[in-house]
């Protein structure tokens, strides 16, 4: 029986670990369940008609207004009215030396920029020809003041077109209020999130497990994922838009439309794997007078600040796998995990003590079910010999051998399956808790102590794999086993390969790995000192 758990437990890591660089291979996504959505085609004509031709202002200095809060610096551009660099002040590169603040907007070739308002059927490498002008060339927000706004208006006297964006932002959000009105359009416009607003351009969230990255809406109570290497075409979806997004391992970009009747376009530009992909908001009305309000949030995806703004954009974030159909199940379990974890670094104020203090918190509450497991694997260990002797007897006959183990087993009441329930109903903590250590944005860059600088990034030593490995050593010498020595033997190995396996993994789960390995350790030397002795010994009269 204990064989066949190893192989189990062996064959789920693979899997588990594994199983998004095949898909990945075979062309395919990992997502979730109710992320399949049917998508048709867009309508947008194959001959697109020239948009009119304005004679542009050089974007330079002076053609740009300035934001700064607490959290962005934010330049637009009134070639466009759109903006041009959106930064995180407090979220830096982890591959540049001197760090680097995050830039949300990629200064590509031919990207289109966030808030542009082309016409329908205008392609991603139509730039906006409008100028606008503006209420202020600069804005600086703080505490004492906490709200403003930019207003950039434009005007085209020959068609009667006109438009006005403004702007409104808080010092301490990543948030902005958006305000659209236009009246005596042409034809059709689309609001574009930008092709690089949100997605990854940096060295340190495009590499291991990072969940989905592209674009992802919410319509209609269901969220739907475009794969970017996928959009061979224009990709519209219909329904009600709560909101449509850019997402990343750790950032997003979304628009929330307040009210408003809209449809999302998706459009990939460039290379088939560059990722480069514009979300559209299609449904500003031809001609009409309109007034269109809807936020704009650009920035980490803290838990918290998404939760706030009451859309489920907290949604993004991945807390489960859709594993052996456990996804629902690991997703339940990963977000008490993450509360506590975080209710725990509260007081801490360092998520490693934090990390350490939720994986004796778990295995204090296994300790029933592990007990129970230890004592039937020496129960199974002490009638091995009677096992081996069936085995031997009824060796050409495997129905009286089955017979005879099950009244083995009742004799000397002991459950067969008695060792592998608390490893299996570990998986799922194991795989939640691997999915909070590894995607929410509380762990990056979070230090630890000594050389462990960044929590979410591997050991730059190998000191804490190593570690791992020779605690699962020790674990394994301690364990009650039933096995023969050449399985045993090859047990052995199970410890090199996780060790190997967790080279690249991030910091943080290695060391959850390592503080249950010495819990396990340290709950076996109890167990044997204290309880064998106690029921070893002799009665007294």
């Amino acid at each position: 029986m204990e064989k066949r758990l190893i192989i189990f437990l062996i064959i789920s890591f693979v899997i588990m670990f594994f199983y998004p660089y095949i898909l990945k291979k075979l062309g395919g996504q990992l997502t979730a369940p109710e992320v399949q959505r049917s998508t048709t085609s867009s309508s947008l004509p194959s001959e697109v008609k020239d948009s009119p031709k304005i004679n542009q202002v050089p974007d330079d200095a002076s053609n740009e207004v300035s934001v700064e809060t607490d959290l962005l610096k934010v330049l637009i551009s009134r070639n466009g009215g759109t903006i041009k660099n959106w930064e995180l002040k407090n979220y830096r590169l982890n591959d540049h030396q001197p760090a680097k603040p995050i830039q949300l907007v990629y200064q590509g070739e031919d990207a289109i920029y966030p808030l542009s308002l082309l016409p329908e059927g205008s392609t991603l490498k139509s730039p906006p020809m409008e100028v606008y002008t503006s209420s202020t060339k600069h804005l600086v927000l703080d505490k004492q003041h906490s709200t403003g706004d930019i207003i950039l208006n434009y005007t085209d006297p020959a068609a009667k077109e006109q438009i006005s964006k403004r702007l409104i932002f808080q010092d301490a959000a990543y948030s902005v209020t958006l305000e659209i009105e236009t009246s005596g359009l042409r034809q059709p416009r689309t609001l574009y999130l930008g092709t690089n607003f949100g997605i990854v351009q940096w060295g340190d969230s495009s590499r291991g497990f990072t969940g989905f990255i592209g674009p992802t809406q919410l319509i209609n109570g269901e969220i739907i994922h475009d794969d970017p290497n996928k959009l061979t075409h224009p990709v519209v979806h219909q329904g009600p838009v709560q909101w449509s997004a850019l997402q990343d391992k750790y950032f997003l970009s979304a628009f929330v439309p307040q009210g408003g009747n809209y449809q999302v376009q998706v459009t990939r530009q460039g290379e088939p794997n560059s990722h480069e992909v514009a979300v559209g908001l299609q449904g500003i009305p031809f001609g009409e007078k309109t007034d269109t309000r809807l936020l704009l949030y650009a920035g980490p995806k803290e838990y918290d600040a998404l939760r706030a703004l009451g859309v489920h954009l907290e949604e993004t974030i991945d807390f489960g796998w859709f594993i052996f159909g456990s996804w629902v199940v690991v997703r339940i379990v990963a977000q008490p995990l993450f509360a506590v974890l975080r209710f725990l670094e509260h007081y801490t104020h360092n998520y490693g003590i934090a990390i350490i203090l939720l994986t004796v918190i778990v295995r204090v509450l296994f300790i029933p079910l592990t007990h129970k497991s230890y004592k039937s694997m020496k129960a199974m260990q002490a009638i091995q010999p009677k096992v081996a002797a069936l085995q031997k007897k009824y060796k050409d006959n495997k129905e009286q051998l089955n017979r005879e183990m099950l009244e083995l087993y009742r004799l000397h009441k002991v459950n067969p399956f008695g060792g592998c329930l608390p490893s299996v109903l570990q998986v799922p903590v194991f795989v939640a808790l691997f999915n909070v250590l590894y995607t929410t944005i509380e762990l990056r860059q979070a230090p630890f102590m000594f050389w462990i600088r960044d929590l979410s990034e591997k050991d730059p030593y190998y000191i804490l794999p190593i570690l791992m490995g020779i605690t699962m050593v020790l674990q394994q010498k301690l364990q009650p086993s039933q096995m023969d020595p050449k399985q045993a033997r090859l047990m052995l190995l199970m410890p090199v390969f996780l060790t190997v396996l967790f080279l690249n993994f991030p910091s943080g789960l290695v060391l959850y790995w390592i503080t249950n390995n010495l819990l396990s350790v340290g709950q076996q030397v109890f167990t044997m000192k204290y309880f064998e002795r106690s029921t070893n010994e002799p009665a007294k009269a």
